[in-house]
């Protein structure tokens, strides 16, 4: 993967769905990722990340709950949910930063 800062370092909100692909409800976001992306296009980066490919940067940012969503804007952090959460919620979330 590539560094997890050129990630966040773009102009646009980042919203990053930390999943396990054995994990039901990481496997549920899928959709409700698409959605976020039909519906904000390119005003919002969606990226997902293997907490089994990706350990130490799962460590390093306490993930401990599956799926755990996270919203980056200007490098910063300015969001987190765990669990399952509908294309509203999110969709709100990132519509501050746009």
């Amino acid at each position: 993967m590539e560094k997890f800062g050129n990630v966040i370092d773009v102009k646009v909100p980042v919203l990053i769905c930390f999943f396990a692909d054995w994990h039901e409800a990481s496997m549920h976001m899928n959709a409700v990722l698409r959605e976020i992306l039909s519906m904000m296009g390119n005003r919002v980066k969606v990226v997902k990340i293997d907490v089994d490919k990706n350990k130490e940067l799962t460590k390093a940012l306490k993930i401990n709950g599956l799926p755990t969503l996270v919203i980056y804007n200007n490098r910063e952090l300015v969001w987190r949910g765990e669990g399952f959460h509908d294309s509203d919620v999110i969709s709100l979330e990132l519509s501050k930063y746009i």
